[in-house]
């Protein structure tokens, strides 16, 4: 979120994992993030090679807010949502814990959980932190929080904080041309102890790298079931992008949306209930029958992706 330019930068999206890559005074950083398709955990796996002169001390630090609600709740009232979520540091386990209280008998928030797999060259101890405010400070935003500009540590405060979020900061030694790897994992389960029961099997780098490959088995096996290949697949993945946000370029002028006096009962008479989002495909003749073809594949390839039309 700092926005700060790098001397080189790329990004690179795939089926499998999002990858990124930057280049500042004298450090490669590659950043890798995965879903698993085995648990309810993301993976960021960050690899520093130092291509400077000499060994160097890198600061790596985490920063998420934790809402553990639904997004609606969270737009309504994310200020009062926020004071029923409890933080909990387990440095035996170099994680952090977290839940939400509520008075609601019907409803059970899920747990959460944020945690690192350092490299072997750490120095000294890792440092925790769930307050915001202690770790933006007063007047700033999250392009210049106070945790980065200060030398101290960060204060390991948690439990009932104002505003949740989660940090975990390590240092690590990185000699010249060499590389060092951390992984920072987030999770989510019904129970604290299923939370645990996922801290405790993704604290070994050997199964914190292989979601990496699971999911790119998973991404290859969607794509074979539905018989589509990686380039259908960016191409519907970019199609999606105006299926979920609204895209500007793609609406009609305001003179011809000014006409439309029904609202969604006016789909109703053509069995068109209006709850889902409607992709409309018009071909002039049969030899585009095959953007038609391509259309339910794509429908397919949505469903399969949770995203319904």
């Amino acid at each position: 979120p700092t926005l700060h330019p790098s001397a080189a930068y790329h990004a690179i999206f795939s089926e499998a994992c999002a990858a990124f890559r930057c280049s500042e005074q004298g450090l490669d950083t590659h950043t890798q993030i995965a879903v698993s398709p085995e648990d309810d955990i993301e993976v960021r796996r960050i690899c520093i090679t130092n291509h400077g002169g000499v060994r160097k001390a890198i600061d790596l630090t985490s920063y998420a807010e934790v809402v553990l609600a639904s997004a609606a709740d969270d737009a309504a009232h994310p200020a009062y949502s926020n004071l029923f979520v409890q933080t909990e540091i387990i440095r035996e386990q170099q994680a952090i814990l977290c839940n939400r209280r509520s008075g609601a008998v019907d409803y059970k928030a899920p747990w959460m959980f944020h945690l690192i797999v350092p490299s072997e060259s750490v120095l000294g101890d890792l440092t925790y932190e769930t307050d915001r405010m202690r770790f933006i400070g007063r007047g700033n935003t999250v392009a210049n929080p106070q945790s980065m500009r200060k030398v101290a540590a960060l204060s390991g405060s948690d439990g009932s904080v104002l505003d949740p979020i989660v940090a975990i900061e390590c240092r690590i030694l990185v000699d010249q041309e060499q590389s060092e790897t951390v992984a920072f994992v987030t999770g989510i389960g019904e129970t604290r102890d299923a939370c645990l029961t996922l801290i405790e099997k993704y604290r070994n780098r050997n199964l914190t790298d292989r979601v990496f490959d699971l999911a790119s088995t998973h991404s290859q096996s969607v794509l074979r079931h539905i018989n589509a290949t990686k380039a259908d697949a960016q191409l519907y993945s970019r199609l999606a992008d105006s299926i979920i946000y609204a895209n500007a370029t793609l609406r009609a002028d305001p003179d011809i949306l000014a006409k439309n006096h029904r609202g969604q009962s006016g789909l109703w008479g053509n069995s068109i209930s209006g709850d889902l989002p409607i992709v409309l495909l018009q071909i002039g003749e049969r030899a585009n029958l095959d953007l038609v073809r391509q259309l339910l594949q794509a429908h397919a390839y949505w469903r399969l992706k949770g995203v319904t039309v």
